[in-house]
Formats: C-alpha cells, sequence, structure tokens
C-alpha cells in the first residue's frame, strides 16, 4: 500500500485524537465501512471503543490540523492479520469541536473484513450499520479481492 509509505512513522502521542477528543454532541460519523451514518457523540463513541480494539496496531504517518477547520490522520495496521489503510478527516466548527468525521479503510477486503467484525462487536442497536459475514463474503467474491493480501 502506497499512500502511508511516502512518509515517515510519527511517535504515539498518546491519548484519543484530537478529533476524538473534541467530539461535539451531535456529530456524525461517515465511513467507508458502515452502511448509513452514526450521528451523535454518544452512539460514534460506542461504536469506536469496538472500532479501535480490531486494530493489531495503529503506526500513524501523517496526524494533525490541515487548514480551514479540518484535521487529518493516516495511519496503517493489520485486522486479524490483514493489512489495512486509513484515513480520517474531521471538520471543526467554529467552537473546535469536530461536527463531522469521514474514515476510509482501504484496500476493499480490509474494509469488508472490518465491517463484518465490527457487526459481530457493536450493541445490537448499530449492528444494521455494518455488514454481516455473508453479505461481506458475497461483497468480496463480487469484487475479485477475496483473495488479495496487500504487503504492510
Amino acid at each position: 500500500m502506497k499512500f502511508n509509505d511516502t512518509a515517515p512513522l510519527l511517535a504515539s502521542a498518546g491519548g484519543p485524537p484530537l478529533w476524538l477528543a473534541r467530539l461535539a454532541k451531535n456529530a456524525t460519523l461517515e465511513a467507508t465501512v458502515l452502511k448509513r451514518p452514526i450521528e451523535g457523540r454518544a452512539d460514534i463513541l460506542s461504536v469506536i471503543k469496538h472500532a479501535v480494539s480490531l486494530y493489531e496496531f495503529q503506526h500513524h504517518s501523517y496526524k494533525g490540523e490541515i487548514g480551514n477547520g479540518l484535521y487529518m490522520e493516516s495511519y496503517r495496521s493489520r485486522i486479524q492479520g490483514v493489512p489495512i489503510e486509513t484515513v480520517v478527516v474531521a471538520h471543526l466548527n467554529e467552537q473546535g469541536e469536530t461536527d463531522s468525521v469521514v474514515i476510509n479503510h482501504r484496500p476493499l477486503n480490509a474494509a469488508l473484513l472490518f465491517s463484518k467484525r465490527m457487526w459481530e462487536r457493536v450493541d445490537e442497536r448499530f449492528r444494521d450499520r455494518y455488514l454481516t459475514g455473508p453479505e461481506a463474503a458475497a461483497l468480496n467474491t463480487a469484487s475479485g479481492v477475496a483473495s488479495y493480501q496487500p504487503p504492510c
């Protein structure tokens, strides 16, 4: 995977990222692994705790504000041994709170696995936002990426 190969790894800062630490009460989370957005700080925090537990590690190549109320981070990891790369873009409102977050996972096989694993872990009320095992398997097969394992 090339995107995170273009920058050196950052030292771990400890604590939550800026976008998560400043999450607005009415924030919205959209993501590759979601069928539809998650709305509200409490619900976002509920699903993020499960998401973070899926990563074997997080090696950041970028983390910081990128101007005009935007924050970005980019990192790579593995989920069940499958390499995954993530880009987070967050919008900060006039109060400096994160009101909108978009999380992109790639490659496709890793994003499908992530969604399936989240379906298995999240509270029942969020399960319809993620892919079931059969849905993820069908999409993997249809896309032709089921056996693709990029190096990490």
